[in-house]
């Protein structure tokens, strides 16, 4: 897509993915981000840019050794259907690659996005650590009308990662 630059958010931009984020989030399109959980988050999101102007964001969150999230892939309605969505989630998933993530999921309103991505539906008790960090402090934490995906990068490093981190040395605790 000519015109169109995908790169690394900076703390600037965090006023206009809040704003994006919430206002998707009003149309019921997405969970609405807090000013600090975006500003916090920071170094997780790409901006997309067309023609300089900002168009829409997205965010890999590392979640553990071997697992992470990809969440807040929101496009400016007035620029929606370009594309621009997939492009930042191509990237991300290349992100996620390079860093030598296994799984992502994401937890959607739109399946049909990721389907396309190589993306499966899933239970969501499949994912605890995404329940235990995120789903307990969310509102329609006991009604959650968010479809749980999936997408399996490297099932080989999964299994070793996973035990990997298992092994690491923990320190003692009082009275040990």
């Amino acid at each position: 897509m000519e015109g169109l630059t995908i790169r690394k958010a900076r703390v600037a931009d965090a006023t206009r993915i809040l704003g994006l984020v919430n206002e998707l989030a009003v149309r019921q399109v997405m969970l609405p981000r807090s000013p600090a959980s975006v500003l916090e988050n920071i170094r997780d999101f790409v901006v997309a840019e067309q023609d300089g102007e900002f168009v829409g964001c997205g965010a890999l969150h590392i979640v553990w050794s071997d697992l992470a999230e990809i969440r807040s892939i929101a496009v400016d309605p007035d620029a929606q259907t370009r594309g621009i969505g997939k492009r930042m989630a191509e990237t991300l998933i290349d992100e996620a690659q390079d860093l030598g993530i296994a799984k992502l999921f994401a937890f959607t309103y739109v399946p049909g996005f990721f389907d396309k991505l190589g993306f499966a539906v899933v239970e969501h008790d499949t994912l605890p650590h995404k329940v235990f960090q995120d789903c307990m402090n969310c509102p329609k934490f006991q009604a959650c009308d968010e479809i749980a995906v999936e997408r399996v990068l490297d099932e080989t490093n999964s299994v070793s990662l996973r035990r990997e981190v298992s092994e690491l040395p923990r320190p003692a605790r009082a009275g040990d």
